[in-house]
């Protein structure tokens, strides 16, 4: 029988933490994280205190009113320090109060005095080409010196927005502006759509999945295959809750004839069910049919299974007591990542207007 020392030298972490200085160093940079977002809740229960009188106060909630403006992007910073809201609703809250005090400068006329003379030449060029007021060129004909004006002009609403970004006390979204536009729109637009549409499920969900997908690829990329392998589960789960929810009561209705292990409670929605009510469900309602090529036949709900379990290696206790030791690796990536592709021909993506919506409503600001 091995001495105890030996045993717990044998048995000694396989990757151990080389720096110790490092691990005292993360410990204050987490206790600093962990300071501003405790800040970030008392400034948010001040601000509460100051903005509960004006609910009732109608004339201060005018779009033109910047001092309301500044209350808003104030809520918003403290929204976002205090973990209330995430960065893409940060964005849009913040952005969208100064948004509305820009337009209304541009309605107002505030920055005439260098918008003018380029609208001034703009029209000249309209009537120099025949074109009257309400006409336009379409994108990409009009002549140089009109696009070059047309750059012009943006050129200055843009500034003119940054310097009111910053005048908000939003520096943050300054730079991430200047440093990346199109992130910034983004991050926007995804702000945007957790108010305006939050409601529609099935295109949240699409949305879910394939973020899972490309960030199990990006995973795999740098040989992380555990957490890309839990991704492409996810993504399983997603697809397998979009065909649900696309035949929502003959789904419900099969749910309530499994073995009552993985019955759900919630017969009517989908979105509250486990990973294996899903399968099972898809399996009987004849979803999920098997694949057949020149070697063998697969049982489609069984690969779905596979995956299933797969993806619970996210559980500690499940891994060291079923795995204890092992180690993801590229094969077993390639193998889910086979599973998924073959459930994602299977299950296909939801794509018509009766079941995902007019996909027109997800554009313009709301």
């Amino acid at each position: 029988m091995l001495d105890p020392k030996v045993r717990r030298h044998l048995l000694r972490p396989l990757r151990s933490r080389r720096d110790r200085r490092t691990d005292s160093q993360a410990y204050l940079k987490a206790l600093a994280n962990l300071d501003k977002r405790a800040l970030g809740e008392d400034l948010l229960r001040q601000i509460r205190t100051v903005l509960a009188p004006e609910k009732r106060d109608k004339s201060k909630r005018t779009w033109k009113n910047p001092a309301r403006a500044r209350e808003l992007v104030d809520l918003a910073k403290a929204l976002y320090a205090s973990r209330r809201i995430s960065t893409q609703q940060y964005v849009f809250y913040a952005s969208s109060p100064v948004e509305d005090i820009h337009e209304a400068n541009i309605f107002d006329g505030v920055y005439d005095s260098e918008l003018r003379p380029i609208n001034n030449a703009l029209d000249a060029i309209k009537k120099k080409y025949g074109l009257g007021p309400d006409e336009y060129w379409y994108r990409g004909d009009a002549p140089d010196e009109y696009a070059r004006l047309e750059i012009e002009y943006e050129s200055i609403l843009e500034r003119k927005f940054l310097e009111a970004l910053e005048e908000f006390g939003l520096a943050d979204l300054v730079r991430l502006r200047k440093e990346n536009a199109k992130e910034f729109d983004r991050l926007r637009e995804r702000g945007r759509r957790t108010v305006f549409h939050s409601n529609e499920l099935i295109l949240a969900i699409r949305d879910v999945v394939l973020r899972y997908e490309d960030e199990a690829k990006e995973a795999a990329k740098i040989g992380a295959y555990s957490a890309a392998i839990i991704c492409l589960g996810a993504g399983i789960e997603g697809l397998l809750l979009l065909r649900c929810l696309r035949s929502k009561k003959k789904a419900g209705q099969i749910s309530q004839t499994l073995l009552k292990r993985v019955r759900p409670r919630s017969p009517d929605d989908p979105t509250t069910w486990t990973f294996e009510t899903l399968i099972e469900v898809c399996l009987k309602a004849g979803w999920l049919p098997p694949v057949e090529t020149s070697l063998a036949r697969y049982n489609v709900s069984a690969l779905a299974h596979n995956l299933r379990l797969m993806r619970n290696y996210v559980h500690p206790g499940r891994q060291a007591r079923e795995q204890p030791w092992s180690e993801a690796d590229k094969r077993d990536y390639q193998d889910a990542n086979s599973i998924y592709v073959v459930l994602l021909s299977i299950l296909g993506r939801v794509s018509t207007d009766k079941e995902v919506g007019n996909s027109n409503s997800l554009s313009g600001k709301g």
